[in-house]
């Protein structure tokens, strides 16, 4: 064993040269004799001193030397004193054969530490205990609390000797590994080291809850404890009804504790996701349908759990047609908490574009409008909001797990009274707007609008710049406006948007056409021409854009995707370049994909935007019009066969769902039959019949969700949006506003607020990053918050913001504080000054 010990001193002590032996009782003596280590001399001590320090420093100075002493180590201060080779043993090292002497010299601990390290060295000997409590193994750091706080963070496998608030919530997560193994391990080193209390009495202090012993059945609880006040601690009066009161925190500073145990775990990214499992399994015991019963929908909860919020739902769901506006309020209040899981989140969205779709309808208080431009106009305020709220519904349902739904909760109700409203209200307005259209006989020259057969001679003849035309197959007017949102997400657009009637029918070949040059258009049974040269593909349509600038050119998206840089540069300096895009029609008009529609507006939004950008920053354009042939008409709701009509007239020159055409004017029931030259530039003496509404007309082979042709407000407004890189004023950032101004208190170390982006990002108007903090006078005593406002949605509950903010633990203690809200670019002047009421300086009542 000595042999062994003393090897490895010099091996890991490369400059050791004289390692100390003593053996008071020479009880070692023989071994020492016997031993025989390459290049290390053995020398034994004698009563002189001083010929044994000669040997040293003089015979061997540059050998290494084990030197054996058959005496006491010298214990006292008065023994180091006298001990005659006093200066060699400090310069050098002492063999220790016992793992506590060895230990305290290798951290070179003090005699007077020895108890301690005696006390945990079955612990101490592992490498993964020492890497842990490295820092607190030195003279002056290795104290008892340290080293039993520093023992626990290796026992949890924790990378550092990490705080009670960190220590306790890591024990906590091991409630919901996959089994009790790690649990029963960690709490077994705890009690073989008898440091059950500490861990009892620092839960107590960081969670108020006082354990009757280290179990997982008193952890549980525990965790109980920190979900209950978690969610109620906002709640000033208990009740007596309350099945969980003994859980309730009735001292202010054991919440102010509890809530830094919260946050601590909440910004550790090795925490923070097994502790939010760990109050997932809790929630089950709470039940938060109970706490919405007590304390009421509208009681001052500091959050909801997902029982508590299907419990809201569940209360709200029959008044969501009828009082959308509260359910919406309500909605909003739970929506914007942080803590929300991607499903329920997703689930409040549908609920909300369903509030949103029943209170715009609920607000129309007529259909009957006086002129078409009425019409037009009140679809493009307004009226198009709700084929986007009913899109976003639509696709929000799809993403619902039902395994996941309350089964409270009456779904396949609130999706049927979603599709009937959607159904009663686009069959209403456009019967009125039909209605209307035929009292002025169909005849867009009597509309004082925008038309799209004009459309070259509006927007593009005139210019004296490069521009892009990007049209977008069925791009209708409500998705354009999602997309000109996005393109104002952008600091550098200027995008602005309007819109123009497409013809009847509202078809590709039709839209196609009357978007390019003027010339004589001949429809010609569908085989349509522009001064002799066909329509239909990009050669002829080149040929066409070149008679009216040489230097044009018409390409297709899915080709400039694919093309080098170079080669787009050199399309892109031509003055006028017509872009094709087709997603949104593609994927609609396949009976087997239509229903994938919504997810394909999706794409479209997307593969416009970031082409548009690309355009404008790398292919030097800077000018990019999008418009589209025509629009669309979707219902989700599977057609039956019996809603369909059948069309009435023998032979058609052309049929599809939406109309057909006919040399003479039709007499189909419950239908228009009108001159094709009434709504496009063509001559052709034919005429072509519509439905009265959103009717489809019976046609085998295609599908009937997805619809155009018509001649629907959805169908025929089609949009326009000039997209410029071009600054014509100076465009300003957004505004944050306070959602609850005026009542601002610090409760249990934190503030809580709601910040408003007051308008959408636009045109003029961009985003803006802020700073939030709480301050005593210029010092700021929280946590700061950085926030990006940059929405571009129309809905202000999606522009919300939610901010929490923690005084730290060194803030003065001042009745009040202020709220300050900066651009992150000026930190001098803020935005938004609140004088702030700490709270947490003030006794509870209970």
């Amino acid at each position: 064993m000595i042999q062994e010990k003393v090897s490895s001193y010099f091996e890991r002590y490369p400059d050791l040269k004289i390692l100390f032996f003593f053996d008071e009782n020479q009880e070692f003596l023989e071994e020492v004799k016997s031993l025989a280590i390459p290049h290390i001399h053995l020398e034994f001590y004698t009563d002189s001193a001083f010929t044994t320090k000669c040997k040293l420093l003089n015979e061997l100075i540059d050998t290494k030397v084990l030197l054996y002493l058959p005496m006491a180590h010298p214990n006292t201060q008065d023994e180091y004193h006298r001990f005659p080779l006093l200066g060699l043993l400090l310069a050098n090292k002492e063999l220790k054969l016992d793992n506590v002497g060895e230990f305290m010299e290798n951290y070179g601990l003090q005699r007077h530490q020895k108890a301690l390290v005696t006390k945990y060295m079955k612990e101490l000997k592992y490498s993964g205990v020492q890497m842990v409590c490295d820092p607190i193994l030195t003279p002056y750091g290795f104290e008892e609390p340290a080293l039993q706080r520093g023992l626990i963070s290796s026992f949890l496998k924790l990378k550092i000797i990490e705080s009670w608030t960190l220590i306790i919530s890591k024990i906590l997560t091991l409630l919901v590994a996959k089994d009790d193994s790690e649990l029963n391990k960690v709490l077994a080193k705890i009690a073989d080291l008898k440091m059950q209390d500490i861990i009892i009495q620092q839960v107590f202090e960081n969670t108020s809850y006082a354990m009757k012993s280290l179990s997982r059945q008193e952890l549980m609880q525990a965790a109980r404890c920190i979900f209950y006040n978690k969610i109620t601690q906002t709640i000033t009066t208990v009740s007596n009804l309350d099945p969980y009161v003994s859980f309730k925190i009735k001292d202010q500073t054991q919440i102010v504790r509890l809530n830094q145990l919260l946050n601590e775990t909440e910004i550790n990214t090795h925490l923070s996701s097994s502790f939010n499992d760990v109050l997932k399994l809790v929630s089950n015991d709470i039940k938060g349908d109970k706490l919405i019963d007590i304390y009421g929908l509208d009681a001052n909860f500091a959050e909801f759990s997902p029982s508590m919020i299907w419990a809201v739902i569940n209360s709200l769901q029959n008044q969501i047609a009828d009082a959308p506006e509260a359910v919406i309020k309500k909605l909003d209040n739970i929506s914007i908490q942080q803590t929300l899981d991607e499903g329920m989140r997703n689930f409040l969205k549908y609920l909300t574009h369903l509030a949103k779709l029943h209170q715009m309808v609920n607000g129309i208080s007529s259909y009957i409008l006086n002129s078409p431009e009425d019409y037009l106009k009140a679809y493009s305020e307004e009226f198009y909001l709700i084929d986007t709220l009913y899109r976003k519904a639509i696709k929000a349902y799809k993403l619902i797990d039902y395994s996941e739904l309350n089964s409270n909760i009456l779904l396949d109700d609130l999706h049927l009274a979603l599709n009937n409203r959607y159904e009663a209200h686009t069959d209403k307005l456009n019967r009125e707007w039909l209605k209307c259209l035929d009292q002025f006989e169909f005849d867009y020259s009597k509309i004082p609008v925008a038309k799209q057969f004009d459309f070259f001679q509006n927007e593009i003849e005139s210019l004296n710049q490069k521009v892009v035309v990007f049209i977008s197959d069925a791009l209708r007017y409500e998705v354009a406006h999602e997309l000109l949102s996005e393109l104002h997400g952008d600091v550098n657009n200027t995008a602005k948007m309007k819109y123009m009637i497409a013809s009847i029918p509202s078809k590709t070949n039709i839209g196609m056409a009357q978007l390019l040059p003027a010339g004589e258009l001949v429809y010609n049974n569908g085989d349509i021409s522009n001064s002799t040269i066909s329509t239909e593909g990009l050669p002829n349509r080149n040929t066409i854009l070149q008679k009216f600038k040489t230097d044009s050119l018409a390409v297709q998206y899915s080709d400039i995707i694919g093309n080098s840089q170079e080669k787009n540069r050199a399309i892109f300096k031509n003055s006028v370049v017509y872009l094709y895009h087709d997603i949104i029609d593609s994927t609609g008009d396949k009976r087997a994909s239509e229903r994938r529609i919504f997810d394909a507006v999706t794409d479209a939004i997307d593969e416009i935007k970031r082409l548009v950008k690309k355009l404008h920053g790398s292919l030097n354009v800077a000018k990019v019009i999008i418009t589209a042939d025509h629009g669309f008409l979707y219902n989700d709701r599977e057609i039956e066969d019996k809603d369909l009509e059948s069309i009435s007239e023998p032979i058609p020159l052309t049929s599809h769902n939406r109309y057909f055409i006919t040399p003479t004017k039709s007499q189909q029931a419950l239908s228009y039959s009108i001159p094709l030259s009434k709504t496009t530039s063509f001559k052709d003496d034919v005429f072509v019949t519509i439905p009265y509404s959103v009717n489809r007309y019976r046609k085998q082979g295609v599908g009937h969700q997805f619809v155009h042709g018509g001649g629907s407000l959805q169908e025929v407004v089609v949009p326009i949006i000039e997209s410029s890189r071009k600054r014509e004023e100076v465009v300003s950032k957004v505004r944050p506003s306070l959602i609850n101004k005026g009542d601002l208190k610090v409760v249990s170390n934190i503030l809580r607020l709601n910040i408003l982006q007051d308008t959408k990002v636009s045109r003029m108007e961009k985003e803006l990053s802020i700073s939030t903090g709480l301050y005593n006078n210029n010092l700021l005593v929280s946590n700061e918050i950085i926030s990006i406002l940059n929405s571009t949605s129309d809905s202000p509950s999606e522009r919300a913001v939610r901010v929490e903010l923690t005084l730290s633990s060194d803030t003065p203690k001042n009745a009040f504080l202020k709220l300050k809200i900066f651009d992150v670019d000026d930190k001098l002047n803020p935005l938004i000054e609140e004088r702030v009421q700490n709270n947490t300086l003030i006794q509870s009542d209970f």
